[in-house]
């Protein structure tokens, strides 16, 4: 089953920049980050509930995030894994002695 049949339909045009002004505006700091005690700008609007899932683009289920968190964020929700690097013999790079 596709899992966008069931996705509701994504706010574009002015109506979307008057809401992600809002939001970047309500949340200047990435939530994420802000919940470790680190400052960095939010500068994408994140659905806490995708859209393919069952969102929308209602206020309160936006929230600011900077890049790497939203990338981050993103993967977990659509279950992205991240795949081992493997070197020139075949064999998977360690990333810790990398």
């Amino acid at each position: 089953m596709d899992p966008l049949i069931n996705s509701q339909r994504r706010t574009r045009g002015r109506s979307w920049l008057r809401i992600r002004s809002r939001i970047l505006e309500r949340d200047p700091l990435c939530v994420h980050c802000a919940h470790v005690d680190r400052v960095c700008k939010s500068t994408i609007v994140d659905h806490i509930v995708p859209l393919a899932h069952g969102g929308t683009d209602d206020e309160s289920n936006l929230r600011g995030l900077c890049s790497a968190c939203h990338d981050a964020v993103t993967r977990e929700q659509f279950g992205y894994r991240q795949r081992k690097a493997f070197g020139a013999d075949g064999l998977p790079i360690d990333s810790e002695w990398s």
